[in-house]
Order: structure tokens, then sequence, then C-alpha cells
């Protein structure tokens, strides 16, 4: 009311009481006769509440047709008043949408409801002008389209931080609600997208086939998929797999791919051998199968799953349905693809079904767009839920449908029915006031399991469901006569009701919500504490346990959360949050080691932010999430996480591996020496993953000497600890090292080839890294053998698989190394090509150390061809960089000689020549020292002393020849036999003279 201290100064007492409660029942009956309750009479003001303790699916157009009804009362009220008092009342209205938390008493008028919501619709009262309706952006939008108002905000309210959105009430327009029966209903339209189906299933039979159903959430995708399903043609017996992606719950990022595979295998016909490929299907039931995460390198648990469905498609026609996939996590999106690849010409069909946005499409996928209805579909569509062909369908109906069948169908539904809906779906107000409605309508044993089974999770199993029903908390007390043994009763009326559905065949079988909408609605109307605790007793069911400590640590997280959230801060929540950290973190170590990156960065992030610095594995799953985070390219991120773990008192053993972590990171680090200390105290621990850490450092140290063979030796000792701790990323990075130091090392070329193969064979089969890092250096042995056509296969080959791994930095090294192979085989101008666009690619990337020993290269290839000045502005690069390896000293000091030669400045090419080879004779690299060796030749011929120019390159030759490389050979003998004949010429003019 408005003005009331005004009207008790010119109304008496009595006459004012008479007043206002006449006027306080006015506005009692407008809001009852809407299905609302006016909760509590506060001075001059009412507040009301629409939708306890009855929900209706148009509560929020009630609450607003009741506003307008009390200011239309109020008319009719201030004629009378005016009449027989000589005065009027003013008022001002605010109404808000959204949850609240409600006493269970619906007779207990004060203290009903209470929250957020309720405060800002006092607010808005407040801010109302004489007269005025203002409404919140939730109630504007739970309303439908057909509310008039005007913009009156954003507000600034009183204990808010934000400015808040408000509308001027002008006007409700017609919306009478209709409760229509729900029929089962023929599919409609969708002729073209279902005769594309058929076509891509038709061509899968000639060879695998990938493809990408798009369309918004309701358009009807899955109904799409279903009816090409009953459609499809008996030939060859299609065996259908669905799984769904989803962005939430406690699963590895492949578990949609293993539902649908599951199903596959369960249902596919034997062949007429009973052979099955025992060694594929046991890769896959270790690790894909069991918790839809990759227990070996994705290629090989692709190539093994490729191999199992190929078997399969002998006896059926398998198809894989992928649902939801704009929720697809990075790693099965490359699965999918790596899968399709390797399935080839096997008949198997891949459907991606999802939204716009969100995951990519696989990049092979054939894309098939699925847009809304038109106008004439979505009219037919209506007369088939309502069941009258011949009525005419409103307009407005599908205007606010647009096309889309779900939202058309929800609008149509009857209150006792439901509709499976997508999980995460953003669907209008209306929609959830609908789905509300529906479950709010159940009666106290059907709402009871169904509020039980929503903390479970999208599926539960009865047996489950009745244990936790016996065991129920206060805070979810069963109805009077509920019966554990009853449970199965009730999911059998639930399912008739359309909110849950079996999963399998049998009446005992797990259930499901038929809709993820269903679930979250039900789950939302729970009390935080009756959560907590379901939460909490969940993480003991037998199907969560089974499912491992990632679903066990999900439900102990939201229940220490939750309980947290209720300013529970006491014994039992701290119990909660250590158990639900040292889970999530153990299940994050499980994802680390199947190099599942994504998974153990929510899963050790969650860990990490329940755990109290001092608990048990809280440093231990600190530092594997900065490990985690600078894999996953977040260096800055897992940086600071390192640092974190340096600086809060570590354990020795996760300080030590923190400290050898950031030492990688920083180029400035002295990385052997800080190898060297930690290495001890990783052997004390028997820790064999970070043993082989220090010693790949260590090697590489050495491999930076030129002490190839002292390299190797460390390097083999890394690999065997690699291998013991059954650590992928530490066996790639050493034997890449090993295959460095055997190209570079005094390891002849035959022999070398021969053992970088025998590597390859034992170590390479399912593991591209090791394939790429092994493929290249075996690529510029073979160039040294005079064998291009080998080399150039292998460099192939890790180019093939560094573009299935998405390797960024393949767009230098590979060019680096191919390089390399053309100028052994004289091809100078195309290796220059080859080197400026790894430069290119290396600038952009910020690879600076990559770019010194391209520049080196170029340099060479440029004096090589006489192109001095070239060759001296491509050095620059080498002689700014601080710190140089042993091997790039010797290059650049040779090349500073010729380029000194070349222009004249001999005194100081020869002592840049003499330092090369002096540098050179410290390392074991005979490719080194015949190269230093080299340079001197040519600086001293340069200088006019042929003969101890044809010394040195008489020496340089037998380094080349002990190496075994032929083209090195071939250009010392040359540059020999030259001056040999360029002195004996020398000789004989100087006899005639």
């Amino acid at each position: 009311m408005v003005g009331s201290t005004a009207l008790s100064g010119a109304l008496d007492p009595e006459t004012l009481r008479t007043v206002t409660l006449r006027w306080f029942g006015l506005m009692s009956a407008e809001i009852e006769a809407r299905g609302g309750t006016p909760e509590k009479f506060i001075g001059d003001a009412v507040m009301a509440v629409f939708g306890v303790p009855h929900v209706h699916e148009d509560d929020a157009r009630r609450a607003l047709a009741a506003a307008l009804g009390i200011r239309e009362a109020l008319e009719r009220f201030n004629a009378e008043l005016e009449q027989s008092l000589g005065l009027r009342i003013g008022i001002r209205i605010g109404v808000n949408t959204g949850q609240v938390v409600a006493g269970s008493d619906a007779t207990a008028r004060q203290a009903l409801v209470s929250g957020e919501t309720v405060n800002v619709a006092a607010r808005l009262e407040q801010n109302a002008g004489p007269g005025e309706i203002l409404i919140g952006p939730q109630t504007l939008s739970a309303a439908g389209p057909t509310v008039s108002v005007e913009e009156a905000g954003p507000l600034a309210l009183k204990g808010k931080a934000d400015r808040v959105p408000a509308y001027r009430l002008l006007a409700l327009g017609a919306d009478d609600p209709e409760l229509l029966r729900r029929f089962d209903v023929a599919f409609v339209g969708r002729r073209a997208e279902l005769a594309r189906l058929a076509e891509e299933a038709r061509a899968a039979r000639r060879g695998a086939r990938l493809l990408h159903l798009a369309g918004e959430a309701g358009t009807g995708k899955t109904r799409l998929v279903r009816e090409w399903r009953s459609r499809a043609d008996g030939s060859g017996r299609p065996v259908h797999g669905a799984g769904r992606c989803r962005d939430y719950g406690d699963h590895g990022s492949l578990a949609p791919l293993a539902e649908a595979v599951r199903t596959v295998l369960a249902e596919a016909p034997r062949s007429v051998d009973g052979h099955q490929d025992d060694a594929a299907l046991s890769v896959l039931a270790a690790g894909l199968l069991d918790d839809g995460t990759p227990n070996v390198p994705l290629e090989e648990m692709c190539a093994a799953l490729a191999a199992v469905l190929a078997r399969a498609a002998r006896t059926c026609r398998p198809v894989l349905l992928l649902d939801d996939w704009h929720w697809a996590p990075p790693l099965l999106v490359r699965a999918v693809e790596l899968l399709h690849s390797r399935l080839a010409e096997a008949p198997v069909l891949i459907v991606c079904v999802g939204r716009p946005g969100g995951a990519a499409p696989p990049a092979a996928a054939i894309p098939l767009r699925l847009e809304g209805l038109d106008r004439e579909e979505s009219a037919r569509l209506a007369a088939e839920l309502t069941g009258a062909p011949d009525a005419p369908v409103a307009a407005r109906l599908l205007d606010r449908a647009e096309g889309n069948p779900l939202y058309l169908e929800q609008l149509l539904l009857p209150a006792d029915d439901s509709t499976p809906a997508l999980p995460g779906d953003e669907l209008p107000p209306t929609l959830q006031a609908l789905l509300g409605a529906r479950i709010g309508a159940l009666n106290p044993a059907e709402r009871f399991v169904l509020d039980i089974a929503c903390v479970v999770g999208r599926e539960f199993d009865p047996v489950e469901l009745a244990r936790l029903a016996a065991t129920a908390p206060g805070a979810t007390v069963p109805p009077d006569g509920f019966e554990p043994p009853t449970v199965l009763p009730v999911l059998q009326r639930l399912r008739r009701r359309r909110l849950v559905e079996p999963v399998g065949t049998g009446p005992r079988g797990p259930y499901r919500f038929a809709g993820g909408l269903v679930q979250e609605v039900a789950y939302a109307s729970l009390s935080k504490r009756a959560k907590a605790e379901r939460h909490e007793q969940a993480s003991r069911l037998p199907s969560v346990t089974g499912a491992g400590d990632a679903a066990v640590g999900g439900h102990l997280e939201r229940a220490c959360r939750l309980r947290a959230a209720l300013g529970l801060v006491d014994d039992r929540t701290a119990l909660l949050r250590a158990r639900a950290a040292t889970v999530l973190g153990r299940a994050g170590a499980q994802a680390v080691a199947r190099s599942d990156l994504t998974w153990a960065d929510s899963l050790l992030g969650r860990s990490v932010e329940l755990a109290e610095p001092d608990a048990p594995g809280a440093v231990t799953a600190l530092r594997r999430l900065g490990e985690v985070r600078v894999a996953l390219g977040r260096t800055e991120e897992g940086a600071a996480l390192l640092r974190r773990v340096m600086t809060e008192g570590a354990a020795p053993v996760e300080a030590a591996h923190a400290r050898l972590a950031l030492a990688v990171q920083d180029p400035g680090a002295a990385l052997a020496s800080v190898a060297r200390a930690v290495l001890p105290v990783f052997e004390a621990a028997g820790d064999r993953v970070g043993q082989a850490r220090a010693r790949l450092r260590l090697g590489q140290q050495r491999q930076s000497t030129g002490r190839h063979e002292e390299a190797d030796r460390e390097l083999v000792r890394a690999l065997d600890q690699a291998v013991a701790a059954g650590a992928e990323p530490e066996r790639a990075a050493a034997l890449g090292a090993v295959g460095v130091s055997l190209w570079r090392g005094p390891e002849p070329v035959a022999a070398a080839i021969h053992r970088c193969r025998a590597l390859l064979t034992a170590h390479g089969g399912g593991r591209p890294t090791v394939g790429v890092t092994l493929n290249c250096p075996l690529a510029v042995l073979l160039a040294l053998d005079d064998r291009p056509g080998e080399a150039h296969a292998a460099l192939a080959e890790a180019a093939r698989l560094a573009a299935e791994l998405a390797y960024a930095e393949a767009g230098v090294f590979l060019p680096v190394f191919r390089a390399t192979v053309t100028a052994l085989a004289g091809r100078r101008a195309e290796a220059l090509r080859l080197l400026a666009d790894a430069d290119a690619e290396a600038e952009r990337l910020g690879a600076g150390g990559m770019r010194v020993a391209i520049a080196l290269e170029a340099g060479r290839l440029l004096l090589d061809e006489g192109r001095v000045r070239e060759a001296a502005e491509r050095l620059l690069p080498a002689t700014r960089a601080d710190a140089l390896a042993r091997a790039d000293t010797v290059d650049l000091a040779g090349l500073r000689a010729r380029l000194a030669a070349a222009e004249g400045r001999g005194e100081e090419a020869l002592a840049a020549a003499d330092e090369a080879v002096a540098t050179a004779a410290l390392s074991d690299s005979p490719l080194l020292r015949a190269t230093a060796a080299l340079d001197r030749a040519r600086v001293l011929a340069s200088l006019g002393e042929f003969a101890r120019a044809d010394a040195e390159a008489r020496r340089a030759e037998e380094h080349f020849s002990d190496k075994g490389h032929l083209p090195g050979v071939r250009a010392a003998r040359t540059l020999s036999t030259g001056l040999v004949a360029v002195r004996a010429r020398t000789i004989t003019t100087e006899k005639a003279s």
C-alpha cells in the first residue's frame, strides 16, 4: 500500500483497521482465485506465493494475472472508498520467479517460502511507482510471449551487487492453458533426412562411414535416428549400439564409445568359426570396456577396436550411435577419428548426433544438418499430438515452438505424462515448469522413489533404491506405509507416466530417467540437506563402487560441498572432504597413467581444491595436476602449481619431481645439475618414473657436450626405468634421444640402423609417439648409407604418425629432418626451401632453440653454394644465442672460419678453424670431428696452404669412413683430390719458373 502513513492520519484506528482488512481480503481473493497462497501479511503489505504447495505449469502467468486482478479490484474498491470516505488507496507490486526453500506444512502461513527470489520480489515492489507492477526477467521469460511489458530497469536493488533487469507489466494476453492427452504419434516430415541416412547406411556396406547429425536442442535428432533404425532393411542384420556424451558425471572420456561398443559386441552373432580376436578384446576389456579410458596408447586401442568391429561386421552391420556429441571431450573426438581411419573397408557406420557448437565434428565426418519443422509440418505434428487432425492449430503455439518438435510436444503434454528430453538442454522456463508440475503431481511414494533415484544418477538399480529407501535419513523421510519392496511397483507406475524407463528387457533390470531434464528438475527440487545425505549414501552403493574411484569421489564431493553450502562445517563434513579428495586424486592418477589428460585435469583439479594442504596425497595430486596442465599447454598454470609444491614443504620425492619439471621449463636452468641432485632422491624412494626422468635429462646433457657413448648408457637406463614403470611419455623421449646418439655418435651407420630398427620393433607397436621419435633419426642414418628411398619412407611414416598425434611442433622438426636427408642427396636448393618453411613455423611457435639449429644448417648450405653474404645473414640468430651445445659451437666456429676466409681475414679464419677442430676433439662424434676437419681444410685451401689442407681433408675422410657416412666420404675425397691437383699444378708452375 502506498501512503499508508497519510491514511492512518486521516482515519481513526477502527476505520483504518476496517479498510485495511477489507483490502487484504480483496487481495487474498484475487490471489487464491488463481491458485496462489497469501503467505503472510506484513504491516500494510502482503506476500503471496504461486507454485507452493502445488506446482502449476503456468504459475508465472497466474501470478501476473493476480497482480492485474488486484489492481482492477483496487479500482472498484477506490470508487467505493471515495464515495464513502473521500479517499483513495494506492498500491505497488513486485513479482519475481525462481527457486525457493519451501516448508512442508502448507497451513503454517508464516515462513512458508524463503530465499533470494523472495528478497528480489520485495526489492522490485519497493522500486515500483504508485499503481505499477514490476516483474523480474525470469518472470517475463516464464510467463510466455503474450505478456506486454516495457523496460523499467536495470535497477540497483538493495543487497544486490549487480543491477537487475526489470519490466513494467502493461497487460497479459489470452493464454488459457489446456491439459491435453498424450498420444503416441506418427512420425512427421523428415523425408529427405531419412533418405540421406538410408543412403549412407548402404554406402557403409562398402567401407566405414562417419556421419555428424547436428541440430538444435529438441529438433528431433533422436526421433529421426530411431525412425531410421526402425525402417532399416533386414539384409546383413544391422546391430546398433548407442552411447551418450555428457558434460557432467564421473566417467572416462571414452565412456560413450564404450557404451555403444558393449551393445554391439553383446548382440552381434558369432562368426561361423566361433573365433574371437582374444588379444584385441583383452586390450579393450582392460580399459575402454572397463571404465571408458584407454589403458594403452590411443592408436593401439583404436587398432584393437577396429579389429574387433571388423570381425563383428562379418555377421552383422555394426552401427555406433554417439548422442549429445556437443559434449564430446577432445579425446573422444580423436578416438572416433582414429577408429574411422583404422576401419577402412570394414562395413561399420558411426553416427555422431549433437547440437551445433561445443565439440567439433570428427575431421572426416559427413555433415547432416537437421533444421526445425516447417510451418505445415509443425501444424501436422500438433494435430497428431492433440488427436484432433481437423482442428486448427493456434498460430501462437506454432510461434512458441519455432518448428522445434520437442517444444511443441512439451507444450501439448498433459500433466500426468512425460517425454524424454536431452540432458543439459536450456529449455524455456515454461517447459521446465511443465516438468516440475508433472513431478509435483506424483503421490508421496512415487515422489519419494524419484527423489532417491535422481541423486543416484541417470541410471539406477531397483534393488539399490530399495536399500537406500530402507536407510532414509531424516531429511528425506519415507511416506507413511512405504516399504522398500514397494519400489518396483512404484517404478512401474513412474514408467507409465513416462518419467522412467527400463534399460533392458527384464522387469527387475536397471532403470533410467526418460530424459535428462526429468532428473535435473527432480534433483533441483530437493533440499541441499537431503541431497547431501543421499550422495553420501550413494557413494557406498555397489554400482557406484564398481564404477571406480571417480564415481565414488563424485558423490562424496557433492555431499561435502552441499553440507558446506549449508554452513555445516563440522567433523562429518571434514571427513567427507578428505575422503573425496583422496579418491578423486587416485582416480586422477589412473587417468594420467592412461593418457586421458582432459579427464585427469578435472579429477586432480577437484582433488586439489578439496584437500587440506597437509592431507596425505594432497601434494602428490597438486604435483600431478601441475604436470598435466603443462602437458595440456597451460604452461603458466602448471608451473605455478609446481612452484607451490616446492614452497609448501612437500615430501622430498614430490619436491624433486616439481624441481625437475620446473627446470625443464626454464631455458636458463642448469638442468643436468638439477637432474643429478634429484636422482638419489628418486633412487632412495624406488620411484622409477622419477629415475627415468632424471636419467633422461642427464643423457641429454651428455649429448649436448658431444659425449654420445656416455649419453647412450644413461638413456638406456632411463628407458629401462620408464618401461618398468609403464611411463609412456618417458619411454618415447628416451628412445628419441637414443636415436639422436645413434645418428651423431661413434656407432657405425650399419650397426646404428640395425639397432634403431630393433628398437622400433620392440617399442613402436601401437605407440605412435615412439614411431615419430625413432623414424626421424632413422631416416638420416639411411641417408648416410646412400638409401634415400628408404630414408624418405621413414620420414613419411613419421609425418603420418605426427599428424595423428596433432603435434604442433611437427611443422618444425619434420622439415628440418627432411632438409637434412635432401641435402645429403645433393639437392641443396630444395633443402634450403624446407629450412625456410621450418624457420617460419618455429618463429610462429616461439621455438627459439630450433631456430639456431635451422640457421646453422641453412648457413652451411649457403656457403657450400658460394652465397657468402646470404650465409652471413642467415647465421645471425646463432651468433646471438646465449648458450650453444658443443655440436652447435663446433658448427658455428667452422662456418665463421669459412666466412672470414672468404672475406680475406686469414688469421681470424685460421684461429676459428683451429677452435672448431679443438672443440670437436672433446667429443666422441666422428661426424662432428669430420665436419670441423673439412671446414679447416677449406680455410687452409683458401689461404694457399694446399698440403696442410689436403692432410685435413684426408683426416675428415677418415672420420666419415669410421662412421660409414658415405656422402661425407665422397665430399672429403673430392676436396682432397682437387687439392692434390691444385698442389701438383702449383709445383709444376714453380719448377717452370
